[in-house]
């Protein structure tokens, strides 16, 4: 915002609130990574390659999602990337707020307990 000059028009503590639930999210996402893995680089590395790539072509980094057709709009509707972007995008550019934002709230929400949960369904027990 200081940087480039980018006002920031709408509600900050939606960003924030966003910010939370979307950093929460990714970091469940590498947990149920790790799950599948038994060292801490190749959970880094599988959490890497599994989310980069659907990350920058189906969350709307490149192109909107509405614009994406079949099992691609699909994919990025399930990754968080996604709705944290139309937060971000809402809030900075159009001035909005976390009510004009529920659509992209609610998803970003659902999705922390599910991944934490599969995450904490898949653990392995340690061994002894």
């Amino acid at each position: 915002m200081w940087l480039f000059g980018v006002p920031h028009k709408g509600s900050l503590l939606a960003l924030a609130g966003a910010a939370l639930l979307y950093v929460t999210a990714t970091t469940a996402f590498g947990l149920l990574v790790s799950t599948f893995v038994r060292s801490q680089v190749a959970a880094l590395f599988g959490t890497l390659v599994l989310s980069m790539p659907p990350v920058v072509q189906f969350s709307g980094l490149v192109e909107p999602v509405s614009s994406l057709a079949g099992p691609a709009q699909f994919i990025g509707g399930i990754f968080p990337t996604s709705h944290f972007l139309n937060i971000a995008r809402g809030t900075f550019s159009k001035g909005l707020g976390a009510t004009d934002l529920v659509a992209s709230f609610l998803p970003l929400a659902i999705s922390v307990p599910v991944l934490i949960g599969l995450g904490a369904a898949l653990l392995r027990k340690q061994e002894r």
